[in-house]
């Protein structure tokens, strides 16, 4: 019997917000690395963005378009060094269990609202790029070798569903992993949605929308999460507002 699709959320999921997710990372490593040359309107900008932005107030665009504002002609290298840094982050139990996932032949994707330059460097640092057949999300443009802007193709969480279905593959026949409010319309069509919740904050979430829940990646494998779990009972579909599922969070 084929194996279900894994499809995975990147900040948060694989990468813990510890406390700054990836992008926001980004940001304050930009801000570091040119103190000298940061003028202080900058820095409060770059503040105020990384702020509304772990406050979820910046959905999609809005957080967007001053992100790639604010690092327009970042050296691409610079990438590099924050991935490297990032990469730490993930703990080595997790990596062996996304190996172990691998080699038991699931195919793994990771699709993410966030910037997928950044991601794909964090997983390549960290030894796991290759257990993903694809790594969707937003890309930048580059012109001589800095950032020039950025490519979007998942602003909303709603674009993760058709960015999968693009590629032909169907969320009725998979498994997600996802830990935020960005996941829930993909964890609500999926056939066994699974909610990571490090801090135990989202059990009201998952209890309300039927997802099963862990508390860390390993569990898949150490409690044999993954191949056991019971599909939900088929819902009949609905919108989801994502700003009111926020405050259960």
């Amino acid at each position: 019997m084929k194996k279900p699709a894994i499809i995975w959320d990147f900040d948060g999921t694989l990468l813990p917000n510890d406390p700054y997710d990836s992008e926001q990372s980004l940001l304050i490593f930009q801000m570091q690395l040119a103190a000298c040359k940061f003028p202080f309107h900058k820095k409060i900008a770059t503040r105020a963005v990384i702020y509304a932005d772990r406050k979820e107030w910046l959905p999609g665009n809005y957080f967007k378009w001053p992100y790639v504002r604010l690092l327009k002609n970042t050296p691409i290298h610079a990438l590099d060094r924050v991935a490297e840094k990032l990469a730490e982050k993930i703990p080595k139990i997790d990596r062996g269990t996304i190996r172990e996932l691998s080699q038991r032949g699931y195919n793994m994707l990771v699709i993410s609202c966030g910037t997928a330059d950044l991601s794909q460097r964090v997983l390549a640092f960290a030894g796991i790029d290759n257990c993903f057949s694809h790594i969707l999300a937003n890309r930048f443009t580059i012109k001589n070798s800095r950032i020039a802007g950025m490519r979007y193709s998942i602003l909303a969480p709603e674009d993760k569903l058709a960015a999968l279905q693009a590629r032909h593959v169907y969320p009725e026949t998979c498994i997600a992993v996802g830990d935020g409010y960005t996941d829930i319309p993909l964890l609500d069509r999926v056939k066994i949605p699974i909610l990571l919740d490090r801090t135990g904050g989202k059990r009201r979430l998952a209890k309300t929308k039927g997802y099963h829940v862990i508390t860390a990646i390993p569990e898949l494998i150490q409690h044999r999460v993954v191949g056991t779990l019971v599909p939900r009972a088929p819902h009949p579909k609905r919108s989801v507002s994502i700003h009111t599922v926020r405050g259960t969070f």
